[in-house]
C-alpha cells in the first residue's frame, strides 16, 4: 500500500497537528477556504518516506519555529489529519 506524505506550511496548521489538536485543526480548516495544501507526495515503502521526511528537517535550526511539517499516512496519529486535508 503507498504511503502519502503531505507536508504542513501554514504555521497555524503545524500548531494543531504538532499538539494533535484534530478538532481545532478542522475548525480552522471549516473557518478558512483559502488554505492551499500541496498534492501529498507518495512512496512504495515506508524506509522512502522517512527518508522523504527527514530530508524536510536536515539543517533546520531546532530553536527557530517549524516551517514545514510532514503528515504519513503510515501513521495512526496522522490519520485523522490527512482525512481532514482530503475532505478539505
Amino acid at each position: 500500500m503507498p504511503i502519502k506524505v503531505y507536508v504542513l506550511t501554514d504555521p497555524i496548521i503545524i500548531d494543531f497537528a504538532q499538539d494533535g489538536d484534530i478538532e481545532g485543526f478542522k475548525e480552522y480548516l471549516d473557518s478558512n477556504d483559502t488554505i492551499y495544501f500541496n498534492d501529498p507526495e507518495t512512496f512504495g515503502t515506508e524506509a522512502e518516506a522517512l527518508a522523504y521526511c527527514a530530508g524536510i528537517g536536515y539543517g533546520k535550526d531546532e530553536r527557530g519555529p517549524v516551517e514545514r511539517y510532514p503528515l504519513r499516512s503510515s501513521e495512526p496519529e496522522d490519520f485523522p489529519f490527512l482525512e481532514a486535508i482530503e475532505n478539505y
